[in-house]
């Protein structure tokens, strides 16, 4: 005799357990690494799920926040703050790798200044954070540190890439003295206006160009270069 089948959409007895959630009942650092591969958004919405994940995601050694997840600038920019203050109302500091920023949101005219960004830097640098980058940026004019002091002091900072900004002579003089670590620079369609780059740690320079009107490459005609320990140098798209 056949055994009759369950009715189509009456669970069974069995189903109608719930089932225990062992995802929840992993260790912390394991879940931590699950949310490494989420974006930060989605990382964000697990504080959703139950008590035990609530606002495990701060925890995050990791951060980027990539404006293109978003429809507008204005809620990528509130996204970013409510995030890093949940980090610092959190009961001990979390410590942090590496801080990324994408900054370009085809969705909106609007777009972000320095006086947005810097808060965000000096929260990732605050928390030793070893690499830092602003990684895109769609404003009209480049990023500009005039009236701020130096943002990238640090005794932990290795790698800083900065797309987009005003590279100038007060950059350049304070990057050595401030960043007594930093061995890798990146520079992608900045408005280079210094003549003259020393540092004595650092291994590693790029400096990239989109040859747009916006990112001013005619000003970029003459730098010198001193840097002892430089082990690769790659000037790309300079006109």
């Amino acid at each position: 005799m056949k055994q009759a089948l369950p009715e189509t959409g009456m669970p069974s007895s069995n189903s109608q357990k719930s089932a225990p959630d062992r995802i929840s009942a992993l260790p912390d650092d394991l879940l931590l690494h699950v949310m490494y591969f989420l974006t930060m958004r989605e990382a964000v919405q697990t504080s959703l799920l139950s008590r035990r994940w609530q606002n495990l995601w701060a925890s995050l050694m990791w951060l980027k926040f990539d404006a293109a997840k978003f429809s507008s600038m204005r809620t990528y920019r509130k996204f970013v703050n409510n995030a890093l203050m949940c980090r610092i109302s959190l009961p001990e500091p979390v410590p942090l790798d590496a801080f990324w920023i994408y900054a370009a949101c085809e969705n909106s005219d609007d777009s972000l200044d320095y006086s947005d960004i810097h808060p965000w830097i000096r929260h990732a640098l605050n928390s030793k954070a070893w690499a830092l980058g602003i990684m895109e940026h769609s404003g009209p004019k480049p990023l500009s540190m005039e009236g701020y002091p130096f943002p990238f002091t640090s005794a932990y900072l290795k790698i800083l890439g900065l797309c987009h900004c005003s590279i100038d002579d007060w950059f350049a003089q304070n990057l050595s003295s401030c960043c007594p670590v930093l061995d890798d620079l990146d520079l992608m369609s900045c408005a280079i206006h210094v003549t003259m780059f020393s540092s004595t740690k650092l291994k590693s320079l790029t400096i990239t160009s989109t040859r747009t009107e916006k990112d001013y490459p005619s000003e970029f005609q003459y730098l010198e270069i001193d840097m002892p320990n430089l082990v690769s140098l790659r000037l790309e798209e300079i006109p």
